[in-house]
């Protein structure tokens, strides 16, 4: 029911109608940015020049003004969701690309994919030859998992621009982001084969990609080393090439990657703290050192050399790489006392570090050293003081900082002992942020450790009303029903879900083993377990393995396992409690 129109006099109606008919014959002549990447609703000049886009004329209808008009009011009011509504509407009823492509531009402001996927398809219909409006409705298409249309816009693409390498190249980059690698590669493979395209780096380089996102490493490798033949010289690939022989455990071929790969962008700061971590693997310790000291000194910088000293073992080396901090030059005075900050942490300074974090000023910085700092004085003992910082965080009435500064609270009174004041303060967080999953999530898990099922249970599903598949919520509602109910079966259920999402997190190992020896599978639980414990050297894991092996009559083993946690935490709360439960000593 179209109701619009009605809500306005008719006078201010026609008002409206003149005013927009001017915006818009304005807007028609204006060259806008392409919608680009559906994670963002801005971005810059299209990679493939329009050609021969119809000019766009001022549309007349009322109906189309109306929704036009109402789209902005209702942007402008922050009502996002009803503004992609108006101006889709009055996309669909237009025949003026640039309604459409505004359109497009709002949706993807409000994260509307399908909405956005619809306006834009419009948008590629009225301005057909506009790379920016195929390009937008590919990347929509393929956020909304509708391939065919994708393919489709691809298609138009690449035929529009004669299969030039411009063209290859926003394709590939498009399909490199789709959630789903296997329809991408196969959408690919049918590119290449309608259009003939076989020697392209760009196409070769993204085939790897989407192997390698489907965990098919080894002929992902195959791509990537084809790639490499035609563009040797190629910093991305190398660098990709060479995580991907990290994931093949192949510490040599990665090294020589990432090295070759420095030697071309010896500037890029990020790649040769990379470099000199993977020399520092293959016990290349002074050839690490020599990379990070060839490397312009910034903060960050410093703080690597500290934490690679640490690492290896120097600590007198980290303290004289700690001192360089005293006579670093730097244009961003906050900038270096953060890293400095982090670095006296590291060699064991925390009351200096402290002292530092209080110094820096209003700044990017400000916040996350505001809430270390009040950690690490909780560590020191003055919680109080910890405490009253954070409050002074949440008094500046940012709500993302509010936000980080609730989260710390409940973390360092958890960690100091004091389990009900967490939970407490995070129930009080609650009352003005309702929705932050983060907050919801960790109070959750607070009255699951205080016993409080009925409390977790709610937080954890409405966690999951508005993140269906997140695995960590998955897991913890699983674990807790398995742990203190006998919702076995259901427990089981969401467990499995989490495992399928995350195969590998020991976490979600651990839990499908104690849910399987609720349901008294114990051959199984010993096997996910014992998986879980070589992936995690978790005191936890280590007293469910050992309660499994307890319960199958291996108490050798059992005792063996519990030894080797205690060396690691002599007071784990939950190992002590178990043995103690169980009468067992190691």
């Amino acid at each position: 029911m179209k109701s619009g129109p009605a809500i306005l006099p008719y006078t201010l109606h026609a008002v409206l109608l003149a005013c927009m008919l001017q915006a818009c014959a304005s807007a028609s002549e204006t060259k806008e940015e392409p919608a680009g990447n559906p994670e963002s609703a801005q971005q810059g000049e299209e990679t493939v020049q329009a050609d021969g886009a119809p000019p766009a004329a001022a549309p007349t209808d009322a109906e189309v003004m109306y929704n036009v008009f109402a789209g902005e009011l209702l942007g402008n009011d922050g009502n996002l969701a009803a503004a992609v509504s108006s101006y889709l509407q009055a996309a669909m009823e237009s025949d003026d690309p640039a309604i459409a492509q505004r359109a497009t531009r709002v949706a993807l402001a409000a994260q509307s994919w399908f909405e956005a996927a619809m306006a834009a398809d419009r948008w590629a219909l009225l301005a057909p030859n506009d790379m920016a409006a195929r390009e937008a409705a590919a990347a929509t298409m393929l956020a909304t998992q509708d391939y065919s249309g994708a393919e489709l816009q691809l298609g138009e693409i690449l035929k529009r621009n004669d299969d030039s390498d411009e063209a290859w190249s926003m394709v590939t980059t498009l399909l490199a982001q789709a959630s789903d690698p296997r329809k991408a590669r196969d959408l690919l493979e049918r590119l290449i084969a309608d259009n003939g395209e076989t020697v392209n780096a760009d196409v070769v380089f993204v085939q790897s990609q989407l192997l390698a996102r489907m965990g098919e490493f080894e002929e992902s490798a195959k791509y990537a080393n084809q790639a490499l033949e035609m563009t040797p010289e190629r910093v991305e690939l190398l660098t990709f090439s060479g995580r991907l022989a990290l994931s093949m455990e192949d510490l040599d071929t990665a090294v020589e990657r990432f090295g070759k790969a420095w030697e071309l962008a010896p500037d890029n700061h990020d790649l040769g703290l990379a470099y000199a971590d993977l020399l520092a693997r293959q016990a290349r310790p002074d050839d690490a050192r020599k990379v990070m000291e060839s490397m312009e000194q910034t903060p960050d910088v410093l703080l690597s050399r500290v934490l690679f000293e640490i690492t290896a073992e120097q600590s007198d080396n980290a303290r004289k790489v700690y001192a360089e901090f005293e006579t670093l030059p730097t244009e961003d005075r906050n900038e270096k006392l953060y890293y400095q900050g982090q670095a006296a942490e590291a060699i064991g300074e925390p009351a200096e570090a402290i002292g530092l974090y209080s110094a820096i000023s209003e700044s990017p910085y400000f916040v996350p050293a505001a809430v270390r700092r009040a950690e690490l004085m909780a560590n020191e003992g003055d919680v109080d003081g910890a405490l009253e910082s954070l409050a002074a965080v949440r008094q500046r009435g940012n709500p993302q900082e509010s936000e980080q500064a609730w989260l710390a609270e409940g973390r360092l009174l958890r960690e100091s002992g004091q389990v009900q004041a967490a939970f407490d303060a995070l129930g009080r967080a609650l009352e003005d942020f309702g929705n932050s999953v983060p907050i919801r999530y960790s109070h959750a898990l607070l009255a699951s450790e205080l016993g409080n099922i009925e409390v977790a249970e709610y937080d954890l599903r409405l966690v999951l009303e508005q993140q269906p598949d997140n695995p960590a919520a998955l897991n913890a509602l699983g674990y807790t029903l398995a742990d203190q109910t006998d919702r076995y079966s259901e427990a089981e259920a969401l467990v499995q879900r989490a495992y399928e999402l995350q195969p590998d997190d020991a976490s979600i190992i651990d839990s499908m083993g104690w849910v399987a020896f609720r349901l008294n599978k114990l051959d199984e639980a010993e096997a996910y377990l014992r998986r879980a414990w070589e992936l995690d050297n978790n005191p936890e894991i280590a007293a469910h393995l050992g309660e499994v092996l307890w319960a199958k009559g291996e108490y050798a083993e059992a005792r063996a396992v519990w030894a080797e946690a205690l060396e690691i935490d002599g007071e784990h709360a939950v190992l002590l409690q178990t043995m103690q439960r169980l009468d067992a000593q190691p």
